[in-house]
């Protein structure tokens, strides 16, 4: 105790140590909480899914019929993906489904991986999803989004030699994509979209 007091620095010494253990501990269990809780909105999604996946794997004129269009399209498109990613081959798979069954399937990772900023979506993924995407999306919608789209399909699309990908346009073209058509807005539309050809997906 002489030796401390003959050296009132180590106080400052220990009062520092003690506050950033303490900092630490704090920042530990913030991270720790996040994690439980991201780890909970997974696992809550997955159940989710699940019983989605559940309602609609058996198709039926009636059920398509009774269906709220974007549940539909949820449902239909969860199980499109289990078919297609639990194939010992997937691209041959693929190809067995009907050209509707692939563009519910592609706008599905359209919302999946774009809903928050369309150019992740083709950041994400490649030929043949984005071209029947770009594709299917024009036929449920027209005017200015549909120009984005097929805008930010040509300059992340590797074939197109005359387009390029400048990230200033694209993030404009992100925001306004954003504003002109909602997550829920795509599922609605695709949802109609199953109920109007419901003969392709039974």
């Amino acid at each position: 105790m002489s030796y401390l007091l003959e050296r009132p620095y180590w106080f400052a010494v220990f009062a520092a140590l003690i506050l950033l253990t303490l900092f630490v501990c704090i920042k530990a269990g913030q991270a720790s909480s996040k994690r439980y809780k991201a780890n909970e909105a997974i696992m809550k999604k997955l159940k989710e899914e699940n019983i989605l996946r559940n309602e609609f794997a058996v198709l039926t004129d009636s059920l398509i019929k009774k269906s709220e269009p974007a549940k539909l399209f949820k449902g239909v498109a969860l199980n499109l993906q289990k078919r297609v990613s639990d194939a010992d081959d997937m691209n041959t798979e693929f190809e067995k489904l009907a050209q509707e069954q692939k563009e519910i399937y592609a706008l599905s990772f359209v919302v999946e991986d774009g809903g928050e900023k369309l150019s992740e979506f083709f950041k994400t993924n490649g030929q043949p999803v984005t071209g029947i995407a770009c594709d299917a999306f024009k036929k449920l919608f027209g005017g200015r989004a549909s120009e984005i789209f097929e805008s930010e399909y040509r300059s992340f699309d590797d074939n197109n030699e005359d387009a390029s990908v400048i990230p200033e346009e694209i993030e404009k073209n992100d925001s306004e994509f954003a504003r002109l058509v909602s997550e829920n807005e795509i599922c609605e539309a695709a949802g109609i979209f199953i109920k109007n050809n419901a003969e392709k997906f039974i």
